[in-house]
């Protein structure tokens, strides 16, 4: 993997979407290192999924990706969807992907969602 050396700390971008159309649901993420394709994952989802549940998935994958990473990198995960970014600010969300995502970005201060 290809990593921007900043201030002595490897900054991590990734990049996260969910959607879902005539053809499927899917979600998906990529990761840029000094603006450079690093690294990319994405699924098909179960066609009864909705958007939202799409967008948590690519979210979760993103944040268990970033926290895999050195303990040195800081990893910025940028989510298009308020409404999954709310959710997982919630330690008492209802949906359980939500509730996933924050248990991991509470471990990891290192890792910032916006």
């Amino acid at each position: 993997m290809y990593e921007a050396y900043i201030d002595r700390k490897y900054i991590i971008n990734i990049f996260t979407d969910g959607s879902k159309t005539e053809h499927g649901v899917r979600a998906a993420f990529c990761v840029l290192t000094n603006d450079i394709w690093a690294y990319q994952w994405s699924a098909k989802l179960n066609d009864m999924y909705t958007e939202f549940k799409a967008e948590l998935t690519a979210l979760h994958e993103a944040v268990i990706y970033a926290s895999h990473l050195p303990n040195h990198n800081t990893s910025k995960i940028h989510a298009d969807k308020r409404e999954s970014i709310t959710a997982s600010s919630n330690s008492n969300s209802t949906n359980e992907t939500a509730r996933k995502i924050f248990k991991i970005l509470l471990s990891n201060p290192r890792i910032k969602v916006s």
